[in-house]
């Protein structure tokens, strides 16, 4: 399987932090892509921006053609709900890419970018405004069964910028229920190395199927969403498969984009294909 992007969509605001998101999908030249779709509001409701006062859609779209001139860039205007037609024209590319802001809830989705992130019709990536303090390790956050296309994102994003993969195995005790602790956190050891077994067992099939990617396992103890968000720090691509978007009715997602410095990749249900036989 080859995750090759040729149609990108790009969501454009006036006040958004789409200029992160438009840079890292320049950064992609030569990758493949072949078209950009920005997406704007309504003509009457857009905002003018710089000296020419040109309107946000077509800034982006000039600044799009200027980092990829042999790339097709179009404008395509909506007067609905911008989060809404975001999940509507993703049916129609292979990436949705989003900006959003590290400071300040938002995002040129127009609100929390985990929901449209989780309803989109293809892999969506999140590009957080300001600085990234490291460009690091491909971090693909593990889940049982492994999204088999978040895997391929991965170990993609690791063969096209030269990085290993760190494989990153987040866990946390379980809570009580009304009928106490479950059996594995009677016995806190236990979960751990059900833990640990797992991710030896993720970085033994993959090192076997990718014999020319370099896999870091990583068992981190902790909550998830946070214990994820942290290592984005050290990260050039953090990449979640279906089960962490799933994950707690979606609470790690939300987590994780509200926290991250490094862009993130999002595998949603409607994108799931096959998941990797590497069970418990």
């Amino acid at each position: 399987m080859d995750e090759r992007w040729t149609t990108v969509t790009l969501a454009a605001d006036a006040a958004k932090p789409h200029e992160e998101a438009l840079h890292w999908i320049t950064a992609r030249a030569g990758t493949g892509i072949e078209r950009i779709r920005v997406i704007g509001v309504d003509p009457a409701l857009e905002a003018r921006v710089g000296p020419a006062g040109k309107r946000v859609a077509e800034a982006v779209a000039d600044a799009a053609r200027a980092g990829l001139p042999d790339v097709q860039v179009e404008i395509r205007r909506h007067a609905g709900p911008f989060a809404a037609v975001l999940v509507e024209e993703s049916d129609d590319g292979d990436l949705l890419v989003i900006g959003t802001f590290r400071s300040r809830r938002g995002s040129t989705a127009g609100g929390d970018p985990a929901r449209v992130a989780e309803r989109a019709a293809v892999p969506t990536v999140v590009v957080p405004d300001g600085s990234h303090p490291i460009d690091g390790d491909v971090v693909l956050a593990v889940e049982e069964p492994l999204d088999e296309r978040a895997v391929v994102i991965a170990v993609d994003e690791a063969h096209r910028r030269h990085r290993r993969v760190t494989l990153l195995r987040a866990w946390e005790m379980p809570v009580l229920t009304r009928t106490g602790l479950t059996d594995f956190a009677e016995d806190p050891m236990r979960w751990r190395t059900r833990n640990a077994e797992l991710l030896q067992r993720v970085t033994t099939e993959l090192t076997r199927r990718y014999p020319d990617v370099r896999f870091h396992p990583l068992l981190v103890e902790g909550h998830p969403g946070h214990a994820i968000a942290a290592h984005t720090r050290r990260a050039c691509l953090v990449v979640l498969g279906l089960g962490h978007v799933r994950a707690l009715s979606g609470s790690v997602l939300h987590d994780v984009l509200r926290e991250t410095v490094s862009p993130v990749c999002v595998v949603p249900p409607a994108a799931h294909t096959e998941a990797v036989g590497v069970s418990a």
